[in-house]
């Protein structure tokens, strides 16, 4: 459960949006290969800003980030 509250907090969320945009800045000079590093850290950036947890529900909690937290 400490993964999923990690991720699910200010801090995780935030995690997620500072490593989605180092993935995808880095990926720009990566030539072909980095396009698909390019829309995973587009997917984490989305992820992370609409408070979006994608491994809550394998805990057994939900989607969003507010109901991870309660």
């Amino acid at each position: 459960m400490g993964f999923t509250a990690f991720m699910s907090s200010t801090f995780g969320r935030w995690a997620r949006i500072v490593v989605g945009l180092v993935l995808a800045i880095a990926a720009l000079t990566w030539g072909p290969i980095g396009a698909v590093f390019f829309f995973i850290g587009i997917f984490l950036i989305s992820a992370g800003a609409s408070d979006t947890c994608m491994f809550a529900p394998l805990f057994g909690r939900g989607f969003n980030g507010s109901e991870s937290r309660r």
